[in-house]
């Protein structure tokens, strides 16, 4: 589902703590736990080694390789795990060289795989919990960084793709799938779909999830209007995502400009995008950077969204918010927002029960083409929307 950006990271140099160790017979061991625990025996001497990688949570060897010197060898398994690795000569069996995994204080760099500004927001917490846990010099890329470098002063934000150097461990955060579409268990832990969106990165890293809001860097600019308004965001990236109720949003809209509310659309794709057109009422929120719309959020009395990243982002300044979402379960995101779910006749959760086909803008993998197409948000009234909303109106 995310394709993952390439960061060429293999220096295994010397930081505070030797990376790098002499092993008895006058050759070297290197080692790191960049996209893996991997060691690599270099030097004159002519020998052969057994290397094990262990996972000393359970002392368990979850991988072990024959390999000479001059040759080196990596774990399939690149989710944080506290490694012990162990060096033997395989002639006479004999133990030569064994390190434990500790990060305090080596650099270690996270990447944030996925360029959606939700999964972003769900998964940034994770990244300074691992830095406040293992006392280690963090480094972190996302394609979000001026959201965060003012707020996170302890963490080195990086461009995707740059290189960096000298690091002891990295780790890669997103949803990964092997070339047949199962999921790539190597590199998230369980699988994600059964879980809220959050947990990705805190499995990845070894931490317990716990649902918390990233600070963000915007400056208050002050209300942007004299009126009371409430925020929607009626688009995103597959029709199945969408508000499919044809008279829905229309009801939602007109109820409160009838209580006196001004309607602001927050989506960048306007009041037209792939045959989804915008009741009309509506204020387009005005041309600017992501830092608008976060300022509009701040004052807005509620907004109203469906699963796309602008949700994430309300739920993330304060907003109070209302998901309307049929594509996603309840558990996907966050406790404490307005949820509005489909009847439980209707179908409903192909998020996560299938790996969306990001090519297919009609993807619906059940009943595409059928007159059930989408049934789980055509499901959702205006008037539920409506009745759920009110108690948070003047």
């Amino acid at each position: 589902m995310y394709k993952a950006h390439d960061s060429l990271m293999r220096s295994s140099r010397r930081l505070k703590q030797p990376i790098n160790a002499i092993i008895p017979g006058g050759n070297y061991c290197h080692f790191n736990f960049v996209d893996g625990a991997f060691v690599k025996i270099t030097g004159d001497v002519n020998e052969a080694y057994l290397v094990k990688f262990i996972d000393s949570r359970y002392n368990k060897v979850i991988h072990q390789a024959e390999i000479s010197n001059n040759s080196w060898v990596r774990t399939a398994r690149q989710y944080f795990t506290p490694w012990t690795i162990k060096v033997y000569r395989i002639k006479d069996h004999s133990l030569l060289f064994t390190h434990h995994y500790n990060c305090q204080q080596q650099r270690v760099y996270i990447a944030l795989e996925s360029k959606a500004l939700g999964d972003t927001l769900a998964w940034l917490h994770s990244l300074e919990a691992f830095r406040l846990k293992h006392d280690c010099q963090l480094i972190c890329s996302t394609f979000m960084n001026a959201l965060f470098k003012t707020q996170y002063p302890e963490i080195q934000f990086v461009e995707p793709g740059e290189t960096v150097h000298n690091l002891y461990a990295m780790y890669r955060i997103g949803w990964f799938y092997l070339e047949n579409g199962e999921i790539d268990l190597n590199k998230n832990v369980y699988n994600f779909r059964l879980q809220a969106l959050g947990e990705t990165a805190a499995d990845i890293l070894g931490l317990p999830y716990l649902p918390v809001r990233p600070r963000i860097q915007a400056a208050d600019l002050g209300k942007p209007m004299t009126d009371d308004y409430v925020c929607i965001a009626v688009h995103s990236t597959a029709q199945a995502k969408y508000w499919n109720n044809p008279t829905g949003w229309t009801e939602v809209v007109q109820y409160l400009l009838q209580r006196g509310y001004k309607v602001i659309l927050l989506s960048k794709e306007g009041t037209h995008y792939m045959g989804n057109q915008v009741p009309e009422g509506v204020i387009l929120v005005p041309p600017g950077p992501i830092t608008t719309i976060i300022n509009y959020l701040r004052h807005a009395k509620l907004f109203i969204g469906i699963g796309s990243g602008l949700s994430w982002l309300s739920w993330v300044v304060g907003c109070k918010t209302c998901l309307i979402s049929g594509f996603s379960y309840p558990y996907t995101e966050v406790d404490d927002l307005i949820r509005i779910a489909p009847n439980t006749t209707s179908c409903s959760g192909c998020f996560n029960r299938f790996a969306l086909d990001a090519g297919d803008w009609h993807w619906c993998p059940e009943h595409k083409d059928t007159p059930r197409q989408y049934e789980c948000t055509r499901s959702i009234t205006g008037d539920r929307v409506i009745t759920a909303i009110a108690p948070y109106l003047n």
